[in-house]
């Protein structure tokens, strides 16, 4: 039986998945986003925070929960019952360390630049060309 085969990866609740690009992830991929996933709820809640520079505020209204709420888990209080916060959580983690995420993230910025940049060409005052008024 072979263990190290993707298959069995996929199928282990332990190790992080992207909904949108697992099965396009090459092996040497899903191993450098296995390493850069923070394990533990505690550990994702401090790497977002992290992340966005400390800003509870901004990560709580991401996680849809309260900026007490994600102080007190990144000291270490477990978190509220339920599944949505911790889905959410790890949800967020995921976009920000899935490599494929990542390139689709930086192909966006630089679309998003070129929009800006052709917006702003066309904002520019422009010579009438005729006489002076």
């Amino acid at each position: 039986m072979d263990i190290s085969s993707p298959g069995i990866a996929r199928h282990n609740k332990k190790t992080p998945r992207c909904e949108r690009h697992d099965a396009l992830l090459q092996p040497e991929e899903r191993t450098e986003f296995a390493a850069r996933f923070p394990a533990g709820h505690q550990a994702q809640m401090a790497f977002l925070l992290a992340h966005y520079a400390g800003n509870a505020s901004l990560v709580a209204a991401l996680l849809g929960t309260g900026v007490r709420t994600v102080r007190r888990h990144c000291r270490g209080w477990p978190p509220p019952p339920g599944l949505r916060l911790r889905r959410a959580l790890r949800r967020r983690v995921v976009d920000l360390v899935c490599p494929r995420c990542l390139s689709d993230r930086a192909v966006e910025q630089a679309r998003q630049a070129n929009r800006e940049a052709r917006r702003a060409t066309r904002r520019l005052p422009r010579d009438p060309g005729g006489m002076d008024r």
